[in-house]
């Protein structure tokens, strides 16, 4: 997961829609329970995101942790990777984690080490917030690169002009004189 250390006072108001008074249901070992998030994303992505996050995750207490499992599904604003216009980007995520009954605030930062998991918590006061685990599946979720549509031409390297939207006056590129010979062969 990102970012191990949680800073409670980033949180927003809003998540508080992501609070679940089902601690007591899932206290005991296979004990589940099913939380709806429907909620503005949680402040700290570092992303713009349109609308809210949406969708299911089933919270199983497996004697270990709390498996926490289901789908949510999100879209966030990114500038394309060739012409730098923003577009809208479906997130559809996959929840499959495992978390514990630690409090939030408790929570301390440090390095982990590559063979050990730490699971994120997920208690706040006497109920449970999904806000950290919500946000962190949103910020491994948006991809590296996105592009507005597969056949995007992108901007002019010499002008800036949007090729997409108009062709440029500049001159195409001299061929390298190493790769003349190439071009002949075309």
């Amino acid at each position: 997961m990102v970012g191990r250390g949680w800073d409670s006072a980033r949180l927003d108001s809003r998540v508080s829609l992501m609070k679940h008074d089902i601690l007591s249901t899932i206290v005991h070992p296979q004990q589940r329970a099913v939380c709806s998030v429907s909620a503005p994303v949680p402040s700290g992505t570092g992303y713009k995101f349109k609308g809210p996050v949406r969708g299911t995750i089933e919270l199983l207490n497996t004697g270990e942790g709390i498996s926490a499992r289901g789908r949510l599904r999100a879209t966030v604003v990114l500038d394309c990777s060739r012409c730098l216009r923003p577009h809208n980007v479906p997130l559809d995520i996959t929840v499959d984690e495992i978390c514990s009954l630690d409090q939030i605030e408790d929570w301390q930062a440090g390095p982990a080490s590559d063979d050990e998991q730490c699971p994120v918590p997920i208690c706040d006061g006497e109920v449970v917030d999904l806000s950290e685990l919500v946000r962190q599946l949103l910020i491994l979720s948006v991809p590296p690169r996105s592009l507005c549509q597969p056949d995007c031409r992108g901007l002019c390297p010499q002008c800036g002009q949007n090729l997409n939207e108009a062709q440029c006056e500049c001159h195409q590129r001299e061929v390298d004189p190493r790769l003349v010979s190439l071009k002949r062969l075309l």
